[in-house]
């Protein structure tokens, strides 16, 4: 029960080693996967405060017209390097689903639930315990394993005044929980019983967000928002064992669309991670910028259906670091978009390599598949 306890504490101030957790972009209270849509991924990100489906700007829900329900798969098989080791994990993620309402003719409200961190990890090691006798020692492993995450449920409306602006609010609910697991298994198992044990740490949380998008001419236009945290709260059972706070985003956008048949877009982003300092702990929490730059353009026509090709790019500082150091992760990201059953429904698909390093010679390597599925009932 002791080390158990210990465990759960360390698990509540993110404090488990973290060259134990086998990978850059799991330390402190996870990895961010963006809260963006597979479409949104194939340019980058960079149409994130344009994109009805990401949980970025709630001004964008105005822009998808028509009642939209939405769903998203986002596997990621992750390869780390740490001196002459290397390990592999894989990852399957459901981050993003929610729906779409438009009402009346300047109104349109929109659910979404994303995932805003996600801490899945297993590590392992082995010591040696004396049992009885002083002589009599025996090997034993110890497992901890953590699976998880700390979701962002959005409640958004969007005014369309005109078909050049658009304004939106949002009001968000955080929550969810990691599972934490610790086992010890003993060589020699008929003298000696394994033990499991586990709790649960929940967090929950509130934020407020607003945004708007503004289109003054056919070729470009412009969108901003941002996002307001509350307090943070992590519990074990009915104690709160720590607090932080919901870290404030603004972000910006701009699309160009001069060119036939093609849209440029970028967007730059600032979170202010470190009001998770308290909840991070020995990784350590910090405030990143996130900048994207993509393309859109129309492509191949397959089954009597043009086909929407998609790339972009993407530099950002994670949110926790490695042994106090930031981690930083470049992306290329490629997609594409198909529309089906008389475009009222759209399949979308985009492929990221990330790549994120720090100092202390680690680096990782990540293959993120998204697959996005648009219907309209």
């Amino acid at each position: 029960m002791l080390k158990i306890s210990i465990a759960a504490i360390l698990l509540l101030a993110g404090a488990v080693p973290a060259r134990a957790q086998g990978a850059l972009s799991v330390q402190g209270l996870g990895f961010p996967p963006g809260q963006v849509s597979t479409r949104a991924e194939g340019s980058g990100g960079s149409t994130a405060d344009f994109d009805p489906l990401s949980s970025i700007n709630p001004a964008a829900i105005a822009s998808v017209g028509i009642k939209s329900l939405f769903l998203q798969y986002a596997p990621e098989f992750r390869r780390v390097t740490a001196g002459s080791g290397t390990a592999t994990t894989t990852t399957a993620r459901f981050p993003m689903f929610g729906a779409v309402i438009p009402m009346g003719g300047t109104w349109t409200a929109g659910f979404s639930a994303s995932t805003f961190l996600d801490r899945s990890f297993e590590t392992r090691s082995e010591r040696q315990e004396v049992v009885g006798a002083p002589d009599d020692i025996v090997t034993v492993t110890e497992r901890l394993r953590v699976l998880g995450a700390i979701n962002d449920l959005r409640l958004a409306v969007s005014w369309a005044g005109s078909p050049k602006l658009r304004l939106g609010g949002g009001a968000h609910l955080f929550t969810g929980g990691n599972r934490l697991t610790l086992d010890q298994l003993y060589s020699d198992s008929l003298r000696n019983t394994n033990s499991t044990q586990s709790t649960l740490v929940s967090y929950t949380g509130f934020a407020g967000s607003v945004g708007v998008s503004f289109h003054p001419s056919r070729v470009i236009g412009f969108a901003l928002s941002a996002r307001k945290g509350g307090e943070l709260t992590a519990s074990s059972g009915d104690t709160a064992r720590a607090t932080g706070n919901i870290p404030d985003r603004i972000s910006a956008g701009i699309t160009y669309e001069g060119i036939t048949g093609a849209t440029l877009s970028g967007r730059v982003s600032r979170e202010t991670w470190s009001s998770l300092e308290d909840l991070s702990g020995s990784a350590g929490a910090f405030d990143g910028w996130d900048f994207s730059v993509g393309a859109e353009a129309s492509g191949p026509r397959i089954l009597q259906r043009i086909v929407t090709l998609r790339a972009g790019a993407r530099r950002r500082t994670l949110p926790f670091g490695f042994n106090g150091d930031e981690v930083s992760e470049t992306a290329f990201m490629g997609g594409f978009g198909l529309p089906l059953a008389r475009n009222r429904a759209t399949l979308d698909f985009a492929a990221q390599r990330a790549s994120r390093s720090a100092s202390g010679g680690v680096d990782e390597r990540g293959i993120i598949l998204s697959f996005g599925l648009r219907v309209s009932p």
